[in-house]
């Protein structure tokens, strides 16, 4: 018996451990993507190295599950019934894989995006690992509190001048950009994410808020309920200092499925506390508006703490309101009091209503921003561009970073738009309908099972929130985002959710009529398989960190003959670890003599079909050999990055410089056909800057003196050409 207990703690205290070490890793994680940015840029040893980890370790526990099931003769334990909520990212990494086999517009960034699934699909195995047993759920409450509280704080630290983070606001004189001037991002460095993060953040506490009675807020209750509001004007005040009119919008809508979900009571108190937290986050807005985000430190931070007392003070006292409104002696008390109660719940909502459009015009010049339509006309004409690309291909798709890459060649006007500001329109761009297809299927599977838990409107409209702001911005783009995504719906399965080997429903009967062995070797099949893809990723995701590396320590050698040989060999051994990597090839290519060069980036093309710094170097390093092949190139880089001056003037200028080789080398009439197709470029380099002075021009796109200079040279040398046209003669840069 004795032997049997101390095995039995042996197995505890084993199982302790290993919870404790996932639930660190998961929190772990989350908190150090979000202080680097929010795993914004994938191509980083930042992102790269915990990626490579999390695929690596993931599948040696699937490998570890396998030897668990051949050893005791059962099954692989995979997740059960919620599974479609861990397959979804795995469906949509199997999509970027088949895209790889189909000639992507960027084939790094395919692979790089499917990297990015598969440690999204690990990442919620570990969140479902870790959201399991007891104690579970408390833990993915205080881990959601600690990483979006950690933002909220941060940001808040940089506006009083505590923390000093770059990129944390936002400064600009544009009025159109930021009433007050200044506007916060915090460490995602991004007002409108920022902001959508924030309004789930605010939404989540206001729920939470809404099931604490008034007892909760007294001294025998240790005032725990002034601690679970203690961030909601945090956030709301962060909220508002985002200014971001679509966080504004999804958080109104958020609150709405909030209270047609709530009931009773709890819709009251949902009402009151929201109103307390607009209460005191407004004036405290206005005042650093007033400041742009920069007030004196120690009466800022004054107002700050007389801000919260006051709202922790408001938030009691609606949390008892609540109490003597929705008291049942009310109705002991006759029809008047019935009458009274309730004209006060429905005069609660529009009470809401007009708190908020208070709060969100609490900035001097802000209301005029919000009826402003030139941001809401540049996202259509992004929208209508996007929509003609994805009409070219609207089944498959084109591969990772499709918009990014093909965007400048059907830009209908020089706008700045690497983003397509829409996430579903961007994953559309990437996978086409099919994969919008599944990701619209796995969000909804986790809106339904938020939808049929328990506590419908305690996690729903902060999920909401993100789902429909990253429909009007690129949210999706961070990985911290999809990481919240999948806490909240992990969280929302419930305590009972999230466990491993557990198929309840009609999942349990449709497998029990399974014979068992072939149930047994199909889990077996689906662990191996899930390990052997994993291991996949996670070496892909190694080399490509280890690419980087070499990459810097090239880039910062000393000078000099035998270090400039030095250079070239690491970026060799890089090149070798990530043939599809543009910007190696390039780095490569500049330390190479022209025809080792040129052979360098027709590699990279091979990959890169879309980039036009690759095709304008290679256009260059072939011309520097006196190929005439290099009119390619040359005109592809024109034509992928139309609205770039810069771009343009560098085409003619590598064309120039085929002439001047063609006509050393004594190939006249080649040298004349060149100069022709010069003066071509620059004929249509000037008709597109014509046509672009009556639009607005984000990129200040423009004929250059330089293309000028160049096409009276090229001019020189087309003999035989008919004399240029007045206008070409006489262009200047506006």
């Amino acid at each position: 018996m004795a032997g049997q207990e101390r095995r039995a703690t042996g197995r505890f205290n084993i199982k302790s451990r290993s919870d404790v070490m996932i639930r660190g890793a998961v929190l772990g994680t989350v908190a150090f993507l979000a202080l680097t940015g929010g795993m914004f840029h994938r191509a980083s040893l930042l992102t790269l190295v915990p990626v490579s980890l999390w695929l690596l370790t993931a599948a040696a526990a699937m490998v570890a599950l396998l030897r668990k099931s051949w050893c005791r003769g059962g099954d692989a334990a995979l997740p059960g019934g919620d599974w479609p909520l861990i397959a979804g990212p795995f469906i949509i990494a199997s999509f970027y894989g088949i895209q790889l086999l189909m000639s992507p517009v960027s084939y790094q960034s395919t692979v790089l995006a499917s990297i990015h699934w598969l440690f999204l699909g690990a990442f919620s195995l570990g969140l479902l690992a870790a959201g399991r047993g007891r104690g579970g759920p408390a833990y993915l409450e205080r881990g959601w509190l600690l990483v979006t509280g950690g933002l909220a704080v941060t940001a808040l630290a940089a506006v009083y001048g505590l923390l000093p983070a770059p990129g944390a606001i936002l400064r600009t004189a544009d009025r159109e950009v930021a009433a007050a001037g200044a506007r916060l991002g915090g460490l995602l460095q991004y007002p409108n994410t920022f902001g959508a993060v924030m309004a789930a953040a605010l939404l989540e506490r206001l729920t939470a808020l809404a099931r604490m009675p008034g007892a909760a807020f007294t001294r025998p209750a240790r005032w725990r309920g002034c601690g679970a509001g203690a961030l909601a004007p945090v956030f709301a005040l962060a909220l508002l200092l985002t200014e971001s009119r679509g966080a504004f919008a999804a958080a109104a809508a958020g609150w709405a499925a909030g209270w047609l979900l709530l009931r009773g009571r709890e819709r009251l108190r949902y009402a009151l506390h929201s109103a307390a937290a607009l209460a005191v986050a407004a004036p405290l807005a206005r005042q650093l508006a007033a400041a742009q985000l920069a007030p004196p430190a120690l009466p800022g931070l004054l107002a700050l703490a007389a801000g919260l007392a006051a709202a922790s003070a408001l938030s009691a006292l609606a949390a008892r309101s609540a109490e003597r409104l929705g008291a049942p002696g009310d109705r002991r008390r006759g029809s008047g009091a019935l009458a009274a109660g309730a004209v006060l719940h429905a005069a609660v909502p529009a009470a809401m209503l007009a708190a908020a459009l208070g709060a969100a015009l609490a900035f001097a010049g802000l209301r005029e921003r919000l009826y402003s339509a030139a941001t809401w006309l540049a996202r259509g004409e992004m929208y209508a561009d996007a929509l003609r690309l994805l009409r070219e291909w609207p089944w498959l798709g084109r591969g990772g970073d499709t918009w990014r890459w093909l965007h400048r060649t059907v830009q209908s006007r020089p706008y700045v738009g690497n983003e397509v500001h829409s996430g579903y329109l961007d994953l559309a761009l990437d996978l086409g309908g099919i994969g919008l297809l599944a990701l619209l299927v796995w969000l909804g599977f986790a809106v339904v099972r938020m939808r049929r838990s328990r506590m419908p409107g305690r996690l729903l409209p902060a999920f909401l929130v993100l789902l429909l702001h990253s429909a009007v911005d690129f949210d999706m783009s961070y990985g911290l985002y999809w990481m919240l995504v999948l806490w909240l719906a992990v969280w929302g399965l419930g305590p009972s959710g999230g466990s491993f080997g557990r198929r309840p429903g009609k999942t349990r009967r449709l497998v029990d009529r399974m014979n068992g062995k072939r149930r047994v070797q199909l889990d077996r099949l689906l662990a191996g398989g899930l390990a052997a893809v994993l291991l996949t990723g996670g070496l892909s995701a190694f080399r490509q960190a280890e690419s980087l590396r070499l990459q810097r320590l090239a880039e910062v050698g000393p000078p000099g003959v035998r270090a400039a040989a030095e250079s070239a060999r690491l970026l060799e051994r890089a090149l070798a670890l990530a043939p599809a990597r543009p910007e190696l090839r390039l780095a490569l290519a500049g330390r190479l003599e022209a025809e080792a060069a040129a052979e360098v980036l027709r590699g990279g093309m091979a990959y890169e079909r879309s980039h036009p710094g690759l095709a304008l170097a290679l256009g260059f390093a072939l011309a520097r050999q006196g190929d005439a092949a290099a009119l390619g190139p040359l005109r592809r880089a024109a034509e992928l990055d139309r609205y770039s001056r810069a771009v343009q003037t560098a085409a003619l200028e590598g064309i120039s410089l085929l002439a001047d080789r063609l006509k050393s080398a004594g190939k006249l009439p080649q040298a004349a056909s060149t100069a022709s197709a010069g003066m071509e470029a620059f004929r249509r380099f000037h008709r597109l800057a014509e046509q672009t002075r009556q639009l607005r021009n984000d990129r200040g796109f423009r004929l250059t003196p330089e293309a000028v200079a160049l096409a009276r040279k090229l001019r020189a040398g087309a003999a035989g050409l008919p004399p240029p046209r007045p206008g070409e003669a006489s262009a200047r840069p506006r």
